[in-house]
């Protein structure tokens, strides 16, 4: 009875029952509610259009071919590969493709160059242990840093561009007196320059450093950091180490990690879309540009590949190595035919790393057929591959790499028809292996 008066008397419009205030209130909150949820949703629109809106791009002006140019008026702004060579570039697989032209080559090759790797640290440190090695084996040849596998400079230099630009980290104290000895020896001379892997240099010159989508620092899937191979600053200044090496008196420049980074590129901002086109044109021109530059310097120049871009053109499009192209500019080309670098399957072997003998000879093979066009139009590098002087623990299935395992491999260089080599073991230490290596009267 009591609650019915009430509602009469709100129905009369004395006062609000406790129903309709709960129903305004209803209203109210939804009417709140519906503008938050608005409001929200139109801020999420916003921001999600504004990441996914694409900068402006901006073409970058073209690169002179062979002057050298003054880095103090250089632009950062990365060069688009296919604007940085005429037309004879482009189409340089033709017969008619005309290059260096006005060069007089007074330079001397070694007849052949039987080599090993050494760490910057081992040649002062270690100069008896390495002169015993070439006094009594086969090997005639010396190949160490210049600029190491992290980017620093490890000798003093005289190149300004180089002090501003470079991590130096000279732990070659007097390379004049490095090289007299080597040279006292008979010792050809090969500086190795890595080139786009750096995790220094680009720190120093950020503009150098290949970025993330958010502008933070590019790492591969193993950590390292990388200089953009789109830039031609970066050139410049590696090929000014090269410059560098030729006036110290080495007799070979050697540009390894001459390539695009392998794994994690999807996370990367180069500046510019990356293709199978753009990236080989980049590192072919590269190459192109430090063989005008350093030929004329009286060194010869030569670089790394990996061994797979001698058979895989999916791995070759992938960082950017074309084989064929790369050989028609350098003096020597070296590809990296490490068996344990193999998959297993590959040529038929269960386990590359466990014959090498097979897997040198399968590689190298295929190396003859990439070459076969440039050696018939006459202008073709000297291939000298790299051999495995490790013992790679971390493969399923490995063995032990000492002297039988070193003579398979030599072999399987010979009878492929290729006579040159190089030793790599990323401590310098080749003591296991001597007694496989050649007498210096031995060899094919």
């Amino acid at each position: 009875m009591k609650n019915n008066k009430r509602y009469a008397n709100a129905a009369a419009g004395k006062r609000r029952s406790g129903t309709l205030r709960a129903r305004r209130r209803r209203q109210l909150f939804c009417i709140l509610l519906c503008f938050v949820v608005c409001l929200t949703a139109g801020w999420i629109g916003y921001r999600s259009l504004a990441k996914t809106e694409k900068p402006q791009i901006v073409l970058p002006t073209p690169t002179p071919t062979v002057a050298v140019r003054d880095m103090s008026q250089s632009s950062s702004v990365p060069a688009l590969p296919f604007d940085l060579y005429t037309e004879r570039y482009l189409a340089s697989c033709s017969e008619d493709d005309i290059w260096m032209e006005d060069f007089v080559d007074t330079r001397t090759p070694r007849a052949v160059v039987k080599g090993m790797y050494q760490t910057a640290n081992m040649m002062e440190k270690q100069m008896d242990y390495i002169l015993d090695l070439l006094d009594t084996t086969g090997l005639n040849a010396v190949i160490f840093d210049i600029k190491e596998d992290n980017g620093y400079l490890t000798v003093r230099v005289q190149s300004e561009l180089l002090r501003e630009k470079g991590k130096l980290d000279p732990r070659i104290s007097d390379i004049s007196k490095v090289i007299n000895t080597l040279k006292e020896h008979n010792v050809y001379c090969i500086a190795r320059i890595v080139c786009f892997r750096d995790s220094v240099t680009g720190v120093k010159n950020p503009e150098f450093a290949v970025k993330k989508k958010d502008g933070s620092a590019f790492k591969d899937g193993e950590g390292h950091a990388w200089l953009n191979p789109f830039n031609k600053d970066v050139w410049e200044f590696l090929v000014e180490i090269g410059r560098e090496a030729a006036r110290m008196g080495f007799d070979e420049v050697n540009f390894d990690y001459c390539r695009f980074a392998s794994s994690k590129v999807g996370d990367a901002d180069f500046g510019q879309e990356l293709t199978a086109e753009n990236k080989e044109a980049t590192i072919t021109g590269f190459v192109r540009y430090a063989c005008e530059q350093l030929k004329p310097m009286g060194v010869f120049v030569s670089a790394d590949v990996f061994g797979v871009v001698l058979s895989s053109a999916i791995d070759a499009a992938s960082v950017g190595q074309n084989y064929a192209e790369m050989a028609r500019y350098l003096d020597y080309i070296c590809p990296m035919v490490y068996p344990s670098h193999y998959s297993g399957g590959y040529y038929n072997l269960k386990v590359p790393d466990a014959q090498p003998y097979e897997l040198i000879l399968n590689a190298m093979q295929d190396s003859k057929k990439k070459l076969a066009s440039n050696k018939a139009k006459g202008r073709c590098a000297e291939v000298r591959p790299w051999m495995q002087a490790f013992t790679a623990t971390w493969v399923k299935g490995h063995i032990e790499y000492g002297p039988e395992q070193m003579t398979a491999q030599l072999k399987g260089v010979y009878d492929a028809g290729y006579t040159g080599w190089l030793l790599w073991n990323p401590s310098g230490s080749y003591s296991k292996l001597k007694s496989g290596l050649e007498k210096p009267e031995d060899g094919p």
